[in-house]
Parts: structure tokens; sequence; C-alpha cells
């Protein structure tokens, strides 16, 4: 822990920083949405004692952002700029508000029952959130600028990316509803995919990238953003949505007893789940690995 936050401390001017930040807090967000839904008996319940899973969870987590939310405001204070002078920083200070609404009342209040529902909610409205900024902050952290199609591109990635988890989760931790769930979850990851890679990332390719970007790129000291890493995003590109509609489509057709008792095809389907949320992860990746050279290449 001591070197991943030295590490975040050294690279936090640059998206590399912005990058693990992300990923640990997207991370311990998953986590304690996936506890709290155990204790809730939305998914299956693992053995053990998962009310202390579940608050040890949330207040790593809940000490987590506020301790970057607190590094990244001194950060640009010394930079002489202001934290909520962007959607970026209003959205972490909605973030840190609305953790410290889920962390305090439940580590304070002893009757905790009439604050569950309210807990719930914030709680499911706190991932969506996260992941919007996470993507943000990257963006931010690799553009330098506004560039819209771009910005919907890199948020409906990571929004997939939040289906895809979904899915996962729903699939490992079978219920009586989670078919039903799991449906809608396959659902939004196919129209994001859809929307967001294929038709905002492929207009962006066709008519911003290909005669603005790529040359500089290729002209720059690293033409190999291109050759490679494109090269290679491309043809991800191509057969991500497909695999997301294949398992919406399968999902759509499943009947419940089958989702529910054959461990074999649950198992396919995350399979499934798991290449669709690494390509998309990759891509963004890759696209945070391009955009940054073409910034490099810019400057040069």
């Amino acid at each position: 822990m001591l070197l991943i936050i030295s590490g975040i401390a050294l690279a936090y001017d640059s998206w590399i920083g912005h990058a693990l930040i992300a990923i640990i807090s997207l991370l311990l967000m998953i986590y304690a949405l996936t506890t709290g839904a155990m204790l809730k008996g939305r998914i299956k319940r693992n053995p053990g004692n998962i009310f202390r899973l579940h608050r040890r969870s949330g207040i790593y987590f809940g000490a987590f952002i506020l301790g970057s939310f607190i590094y990244g405001l001194l950060m640009r204070l010394q930079h002489g700029e202001s934290v909520l002078s962007s959607i970026h920083g209003k959205l972490g200070l909605i973030i840190v508000l609305i953790v410290i609404l889920q962390v305090i009342p439940s580590l304070v209040l002893k009757n905790r029952a009439s604050y569950r529902g309210l807990h719930k909610i914030m709680g499911y409205i706190l991932a969506p959130i996260l992941f919007i900024d996470a993507s943000w902050g990257l963006y931010n952290g690799v553009i330098h600028g506004t560039k819209n199609l771009v910005l919907f591109h890199s948020i409906s990635g990571g929004l997939a990316a939040l289906a895809l988890v979904w899915v996962l989760i729903e699939v490992k931790y079978p219920a009586d509803r989670s078919l039903t769930r799991v449906r809608i979850a396959s659902y939004f990851a196919t129209l994001l995919v859809a929307a967001g890679c294929w038709l905002a990332g492929g207009y962006n390719y066709l008519t911003t990238y290909g005669s603005q970007v790529k040359p500089v790129i290729l002209a720059g000291p690293y033409p190999w953003a291109h050759e490679i890493i494109m090269e290679a995003k491309e043809h991800v590109f191509v057969f991500l949505p497909i695999i997301a509609l294949a398992l919406s489509i399968t999902l759509s057709v499943l009947d419940r007893d089958t989702f529910l008792s054959d461990v074999n095809f649950r198992r396919a389907l995350a399979m499934t789940a798991y290449l669709a949320l690494f390509m998309v992860l990759f891509m963004f990746l890759m696209g945070a690995i391009i955009s940054n050279t073409g910034q490099i290449g810019m400057e040069v």
C-alpha cells in the first residue's frame, strides 16, 4: 500500500497517477458494493462475517477517496488552480460528500435500520458517478483540452466496464432475481459499447484522428503508438460490440432454472463477460496511450 501511495504521489501530475487512483478507488468501491449486496440478499452470500468485511471495505474506500481528494486539492492550489473550476473537481466533491454520508452515519448510529434505505440508494448512485469521474479525470490528464466526442467515448467505456462488472457479480453470486438484473446490465453494456465505441469512436477516427492526430503521431518521437497500438485497438474495436451483443442475446433467451442450476453455463457466461471487460479496459489503456502520444507530438 505504501508503494502504491508513493507511486501515485510521484505520478499524480501525469495520466498514470490518475489511472492508479481510479483503479484503486474503483476496486475498493466494487468490493464494498458486492459485500453490501450480499448483506441485503441481492446476491448469494459467501460464508464469513460479511458485515465486518463490508464495514472495513467502506472505511478503506472512504479514507482513500477523502485522501485522494485532499491531495488533489493541495496539488491544484500549488499550481494556482481551483479544484472546483472543472467538472471533474465538482464530481469529486460530490463523491466525497456521498462517501461521508455513507460511512460516518454507519459508524455512529446504533440503530441503522432507518438509515439502510438511504445508504443503499447512495451506494448505487455512487457507482456510476465514480466511473464517470474516473473516466473524466483520465481524459483531462491525457487530453488537456476539450474534445466532447472523445470525452463521450471515454465515459461510455467507463460505464460499460461498470455494467460488465455488474454482469460478473450477478453470474458469480446468483440469487432468485439475478437473471432479470443481469439481462438489464448486459443490455446497458451493449448499448454503451455500441454508442461509445462503435459510433462515437468510429466517427472520431474517421473525421478527426485520421486527418489531425495520426500525422502528428507518425511524425513525432513515438510513431509506434499508431503503427502498433492503434492497429491493435482497431481490431479490438471490431469484435468488442459483437461479443457484448452475443452475451446479451444469450442472456435474453436463457431460462431462469438453467441460469441458477447450471454451473458450467454460468462459467461460460462469466468467461464471455471477462473477455468483454478485458477488451474495454484494454481499449481504455490503448486510447490513453495514443491520446497522450498525440499530445506530446503536438508539443514537440
